[in-house]
């Protein structure tokens, strides 16, 4: 009997459900799997919010004393990690969509719902932080129901769980309701069949290589041969199980670590496997020669009035594609973005000579390092790679970033005009002079136009305003005032002052 037809007619098994944990950023998500897991995942990233996509195995006493396994995705709720959240329902088999009862439904938890629907996977809403003082579960429930998730006791079906992820209250029960959940979508598995499922994320490991969070769908990996993601093939070789131990036989619903990969697989892309290794090596082959490069059209940078080429290094893939959909938003028919070169791992020496062939260039990295001889080099060119590890900081810089480089022009604004009624002194082209505001008002700071009947004679800048003897920021139309200016022209009484701030206007 061939083993194909050998698979077809095994009969499937209970597994264990994978779980995708979505919601509003600071909704409490990786608390949930914390106190799940009993570890401290939170206190450990950067800014306090989950800026990857993680997935952990837990084992779950039942009542009855059954041991039942789930594996948990942990999503970014940030708005920037949108791809990341739809792939990890993509994956999963239930989600957990988890709301704050301080803040109800908020932004990314309808978005959250959207993404849960649109993939027609069966939910449990749990309503989190109940301990705390400022807490309100009926409003966030009606919040629930305005919002179009009718959950049970409000005209649906949706089963709501009330929780503290911090202390613990209603853990046990959402987990139960989980389980009773999966029960009945009959979560199914041919476990002997070859492995497939999905690229949860990759990365490169900095003393191993290439590797990549796979998440098994159905089947069991064999203990030799090869996995096929798109074009990236990695032997079965170095296989760990979600918290790095080696591991053999992995099943369906496990999240495993697969190292050796020859390219960096992309996340989201579905992986087969075989025991036959040069059978994974031919389809390998054949996915390449279908691929079909894209090609930029260079007429978008032509007529754009600002083009930004910029070098990206992340820590992930996950990470890489949330930055790019980020730096892109700023793209408009006058502002373009050209990245020049991506990547996952350290900036090295490579990326620093890359951005030093165009002076305007910039080098973008996230959670990563730069090397020692890449550090040389930047030095060397007068470069300054910019490094983050929270992605609304990255955001924030690129802004500003683009908004210096719009062009603009200069404008000359007059806030107000002065008399010169009579001079003290002149002491290296510091000027004291005394008079009255004829117009608008005088600013400390601001720039001046010395006008003798109708004719300009040069410039000078207020560095020192006194009303009445005291120090001032400014003087109102009316009124007399002392003032230190600095110039090379000589003031007489009579002369007019104008002054004025110069305004950046954007072309």
């Amino acid at each position: 009997m061939s083993k194909e037809v050998e698979n077809k007619i095994v009969s499937t098994e209970e597994v264990q459900p994978v779980v995708a944990v979505l919601g509003h950023v600071d909704h409490g998500k990786s608390s949930l799997l914390d106190f799940i897991r009993k570890s401290n995942v939170v206190d450990g990233e950067a800014g306090g919010i989950t800026q990857c996509i993680s997935a952990y195995e837990v084992a779950h006493k039942t009542p009855t004393g059954e041991i039942k396994k789930i594996t948990f995705l942990d999503t970014p709720g940030h708005e920037a990690f949108q791809s990341m959240r739809e792939r990890g329902a993509e994956i999963a088999d239930i989600a957990i969509l988890i709301v704050s009862a301080e803040d109800a439904v908020k932004e990314q938890t309808i978005e959250s719902f959207k993404t849960i629907s649109e993939r027609k996977i069966p939910f449990i809403v749990a309503i989190n932080k109940i301990d705390k003082p400022n807490a309100d579960i009926q409003k966030t429930k009606n919040s629930l129901v305005e919002n179009g998730i009718y959950i049970e006791g409000y005209g649906g079906d949706i089963p709501c769980v009330e929780i503290s992820a911090k202390v613990g209250t209603g853990i046990d029960n959402l987990i139960e309701t989980l389980l009773i959940l999966a029960e009945m979508s009959d979560i199914k598995s041919n476990e002997k069949a070859d492995a497939t499922g999905y690229v949860l994320e990759s990365f490169v490991d900095s003393k191993r290589g290439v590797s990549a969070t796979l998440v098994i769908k159905d089947g069991t990996l064999a203990s030799s041969g090869a996995i096929l993601a798109g074009v990236s093939m990695s032997p079965i070789r170095i296989i760990e199980d979600f918290a790095g131990r080696p591991i053999k036989g992995a099943h369906r619903g496990q999240a495993i670590k697969v190292t050796g990969f020859d390219v960096i697989p992309p996340a989201g892309t579905i992986f087969i496997s075989s025991s036959d290794k040069k059978e994974i090596e031919r389809l390998q082959q054949e996915t390449k020669n279908e691929q079909v490069k894209e090609v930029v059209d260079p007429k978008i940078y032509r007529n754009a009035k600002v083009v930004i080429p910029v070098v990206i290094k992340t820590d992930s893939l996950g990470s890489l594609d949330a930055i790019k959909r980020e730096i892109k938003k700023t793209e408009t028919d006058d502002i373009k973005i050209k990245i020049i070169s991506e990547g996952v791992g350290n900036i090295s020496e490579g990326d620093i000579m890359l951005a030093s062939s165009d002076e305007k260039a910039v080098i973008l990295g996230f959670a990563i390092k730069m090397e020692s001889k890449a550090r040389d080099q930047a030095d060397r060119f007068k470069i300054e790679p910019q490094i983050f590890d929270i992605i609304y900081k990255l955001t924030e810089w690129f802004d500003t970033l683009v908004d210096s480089r719009l062009p603009f022009e200069e404008k000359e604004l007059t806030i107000g005009v002065l008399k010169i009624l009579k001079t003290f002194s002149i002491q290296k082209e510091i000027h004291v002079v005394g008079g009255r505001v004829e117009s608008g008002k005088i600013q400390n700071g601001a720039n001046i136009k010395i006008i003798r009947r109708g004719t300009d004679l040069g410039r000078g800048k207020i560095i020192e305003l006194q009303s009445q003897k005291i120090k001032t920021q400014e003087v109102l139309e009316g009124n007399e005032c002392g003032i230190s200016i600095e110039s090379k022209f000589e003031m007489i009484p009579g002369d007019m002052l104008e002054a004025f701030v110069v305004e950046r206007l954007k072309i």
